[in-house]
């Protein structure tokens, strides 16, 4: 796992980075059928970015969708959850 970091730390700016965590967390949340005013409201994100997501969930994303499946069958969900309130905290802090 450190060595991930280090490589996502290295090779994304913080913003990138921000951007990504959203992206997996709009895909998770619809994989959990969550509608797209909860996760505008959970995750301060726009329609057209939760739009992109569905989308490209809709035209393929098989490895994600086979990632996501795991994470929620296998109960790494709360982890998971975690770190990214973590960063949505951090997010709301630098916004402030």
């Amino acid at each position: 796992h450190a060595e991930a970091k280090a490589f996502f730390n290295d090779f994304f700016t913080k913003t990138e980075r921000i951007m990504l965590s959203k992206r997996l967390a709009i895909a998770l949340m619809m994989q959990k059928d969550y509608n797209y005013d909860q996760i505008h409201s959970i995750l301060h994100v726009s329609t057209s970015t939760i739009t992109r997501v569905a989308n490209w969930l809709d035209r393929g994303g098989f490895g994600v969708k086979q990632v996501l499946e795991k994470l929620i069958h296998e109960e790494r969900m709360n982890a998971f959850w975690d770190k990214v309130n973590t960063m949505l905290d951090s997010v709301s802090r630098l916004r402030k």
